[in-house]
């Protein structure tokens, strides 16, 4: 693949509007400008994920949104179509156990991605065995139809396009975000 290449694009269907984030499941790309992005998942009103730092747990999402805001972060939600059977609540819990199978996002040990691979696995029963990558999730999550709808906090695109990246490119953002903490 080339680097730069674009191999997913979406449009934001959607107004962003804080109240529709406050339930249901959705997919959350922080510095969405950035390559990568870092992603997690809010789950009936908290966001959680894996990050340098370590784990994010059970933060309110009117917390991530108000940062958001403030720094003018530009944040991608993508709406997760309700699961059948499990609750909420039951969700969240059990993406929380996948994020505590690792300490922090380390270099050659896990990115902000394992965690949500093992759950859309586990949950939704869709192999990740071929997705090492956001851009290869998202397509694949679209073609199982679970993707509803998705919406943007500052950014004034209307398409949003995944750019190819590799996992030089994540090693080289894992020290970035690591060298921005210890200033």
């Amino acid at each position: 693949m080339v680097k730069g290449f674009v191999l997913y694009q979406f449009k934001f269907e959607k107004k962003f509007n804080e109240q529709n984030k406050l339930k249901g499941l959705y997919i959350t790309m922080v510095y969405a400008n950035r390559i990568p992005p870092h992603v997690g998942l809010i789950v009936d009103g908290m966001y959680n994920s894996l990050s340098v730092k370590g784990q994010d747990i059970n933060v309110p999402v009117t917390a991530l949104i108000k940062n958001s805001t403030l720094r003018k972060t530009p944040t991608i939600f993508i709406k997760i179509k309700s699961h059948p059977i499990f609750s909420d609540l039951y969700l969240r819990e059990h993406f929380i156990t996948n994020i505590q199978q690792f300490k922090r996002v380390d270099i050659g040990v896990a990115t902000c991605l394992s965690p949500i691979k093992i759950f859309f696995e586990e949950v939704y029963n869709i192999s990740m065995k071929n997705v090492n990558y956001l851009y290869e999730l998202l397509p694949l999550l679209e073609s199982e139809g679970l993707i509803e709808y998705t919406s943007s906090l500052n950014l004034d695109e209307k398409t949003y396009h995944f750019s190819v990246y590799t996992n030089k490119e994540i090693d080289a953002g894992i020290n970035q975000v690591r060298n921005e903490f210890k200033s």
